[in-house]
């Protein structure tokens, strides 16, 4: 019973701090694009939401998000290469945006969200026009 009751404790905390949200309310432009309002939601049972505000300086044919979510130990443990797209944005024009991932192997720390003007660019970074790191 000793041992019983600080792993409960444990497995309280450790469920809570799972529970919050993280936002990034900061306005931060990549280029082209000012991205702002960025939050993720954990939606419990493995489920998180990134939703955001996307505002292009110049039209795009196609815009999409990939997400590339790691572990505590920094380990890769899931990557979305389509978790988000939108077709003909236009200059000025502000674009609200909500992603929604199902994360069954581990436990994420932080996210990676990218945005890419190519279809099907598979997430290679060197070919992002936005990048930013979220922690949860």
């Amino acid at each position: 019973m000793k041992i019983l009751v600080p792993l409960l404790l444990v497995a309280l905390v450790v469920a809570a701090s799972g529970c919050t949200s993280t936002s990034d309310t900061g306005t931060s432009s990549g280029g082209d694009l000012k991205v702002e309002g960025l939050e993720i939601i954990p939606e419990g049972y493995g489920f998180y939401s990134i939703k955001g505000k996307i505002t292009p300086s110049r039209d795009f044919d196609y815009l999409e998000i990939v997400l590339k979510w790691y572990d505590a130990e920094g380990n890769v443990i899931q990557t979305d290469p389509l978790a988000w797209n939108i077709n003909n944005a236009k200059a000025g024009q502000p674009i609200k945006f909500s992603t929604y991932s199902y994360i069954d192997t581990g436990t994420p720390a932080k996210v990676d969200l990218m945005i890419f003007e190519d279809p099907f660019s598979g997430g290679d970074e060197s070919s992002a026009i936005y990048k930013t790191t979220l922690k949860l």
